[in-house]
């Protein structure tokens, strides 16, 4: 659903591009934003590569869906500064997926409106999910999710190896910028769980002193050298793909977008929160796809050690217990109260080092060593 001020905005912008070669006949909004207003421009002129079609992406000082929420601008900055570095790092192809970021054509600082490749007739991958996968999990797409799911480790894993070379030096600055995205981050997954406590006393109640713990490990790490530069909004809706059922043996073509959230953080809160997403479609919805993402995924981000399989289970403990909770028609309060749970539960035994629970459960390839 388009946000109620995009035609006026669209007005603005197409006033905007009118004199230069971005100049586009038609705005059309786009749907899946919630931070900032995002459309998709017909050319007047198509680019010199032949390009016809473009995303635009214009921020404000808030979030465009709650107006009330400010939110400094300076983060289209730090997206503009990461796809400008993105474009050193080579696309990533694991089997029939190829994933990697689009480019940035263009950046008005003064307006904060962005020009940037379009994926045309792609949905992001949470859409993409609901669409065309479902309950009876059929055996025939176990090979397609396999493949975005490694498709989708293996690049993180290669942002995540490549940004911690000194030649990377830019965009580690421009992640250490982001102070104030970096906050946000902290408080939505962390700041909000002992609260969540008092809304759910019956199910987290046992678990409020370990939540204390965790909430004290979150802010700790902010101040500890060895944090890196990571997307740090690294979930399925910020993973396009074509909005078409995929076929075995298909090439298929993956895009990683909106890097306003691209923070120094610890490599685990990435993997953790593309895992929490994949698996709430399976808690949420029961779509069992979901856990064969999450498998590809696992495998595709390759070897990791136990401390950072617990830290990553934590995160996706306080993804589901933070954000479960709280995104609006999502599901029952039957299923929210299971999903609070779940997290707690994960949480707990990632707290305290449980790797046979793990290893008996639904995220055991978190410790697969293969």
């Amino acid at each position: 659903m388009a946000h109620p001020e995009s035609a006026r905005q669209a007005l603005e912008i197409q006033r905007e591009l009118s004199n230069t070669k971005y100049a586009c006949s038609v705005l059309e909004p786009l749907s899946g934003g919630t931070v900032n207003y995002i459309f998709k421009g017909l050319l007047t002129q198509p680019l010199e590569d032949g390009t016809t079609e473009i995303a635009i992406k214009h921020g404000e000082g808030f979030i465009a869906s709650n107006p009330g929420f400010e939110l400094t601008t300076a983060r289209c900055g730090v997206e503009e500064g990461c796809l400008e570095s993105m474009s050193r790092l080579p696309a990533v192809t694991s089997g029939c997926v190829s994933v990697r970021t689009p480019k940035l054509y263009h950046f008005n600082q003064e307006s904060n409106t962005q020009i940037q490749e379009c994926f045309n007739q792609s949905v992001d991958l949470k859409t993409y999910a609901l669409r065309y996968f479902s309950k009876a999990g059929h055996v025939s797409r176990k090979s397609q999710c396999l493949d975005i799911g490694h498709g989708l480790g293996a690049w993180l894993r290669s942002l995540h190896d490549w940004v911690v070379h000194p030649e990377q030096s830019q965009l580690q600055e421009t992640a250490m910028s982001n102070t104030a995205l970096q906050a946000v981050k902290l408080k939505f997954n962390y700041l909000l769980l002992v609260p969540t406590v008092d809304r759910h006393p019956s199910i987290l109640e046992e678990a409020r002193g370990t939540f204390e713990q965790v909430e004290m490990m979150g802010k700790k790490e902010l101040e500890s050298p060895d944090i890196q530069v990571i997307h740090g909004d690294f979930w399925t809706g910020n993973a396009l793909l074509p909005d078409i059922p995929l076929e075995k043996g298909a090439q298929t073509s993956i895009f990683i977008v909106d890097w306003e959230m691209c923070q120094l953080g610890v490599r685990p809160l990435d993997v953790g929160q593309m895992i929490a997403e994949l698996y709430e479609l399976f808690l949420f919805k029961g779509i069992e796809e979901g856990k064969w993402v999450i498998e590809g995924f696992a495998a595709g981000y390759g070897y990791i050690d136990d401390n950072f399989a617990f830290r990553t289970a934590i995160h996706v403990g306080t993804h589901l217990v933070c954000w479960g909770s709280r995104v609006p028609g999502w599901g029952s309060e039957a299923q929210i109260e299971q999903v609070v749970a779940r997290g707690r539960d994960l949480i707990v035994h990632a707290w305290h080092k449980d790797r046979s629970w793990f290893e008996a459960g639904e995220l055991a390839c978190l410790f697969s060593r293969s």
